[in-house]
């Protein structure tokens, strides 16, 4: 995969996650249709390990995705996390 596809799906991620606060993982896939499940999960994957999201499992079943570590970093901060990356494809 092209480094380029891989910065193009976060930036989407981001955005998606951004503007919803919080979403379960299978929502998240179904409000970007351009890309596979593998893919949202890979791209989640990559920006929780950096910080960037938070992946955190329900009382049940699935995963919520949120924007960066929750006790860690305050908001403003995720913010201006992904908008560092929206600026990359721009």
């Amino acid at each position: 995969m092209a480094q380029a596809n891989v910065s193009s799906i976060d930036v989407v991620i981001c955005h998606e996650v951004t503007s919803l606060v919080s979403c379960t993982l299978d929502k998240l896939a179904q409000r970007v249709p351009a890309y596979s499940w593998a893919q949202v999960f890979a791209s989640v994957d990559r920006l929780s390990r950096q910080g960037t999201l938070t992946l955190s499992r329900t009382r049940c079943f699935g995963y919520v995705v949120s924007i960066g570590p929750v006790p860690l970093t305050p908001p403003h901060s995720q913010y201006r996390k992904c908008q560092a990356l929206f600026g990359r494809l721009s």
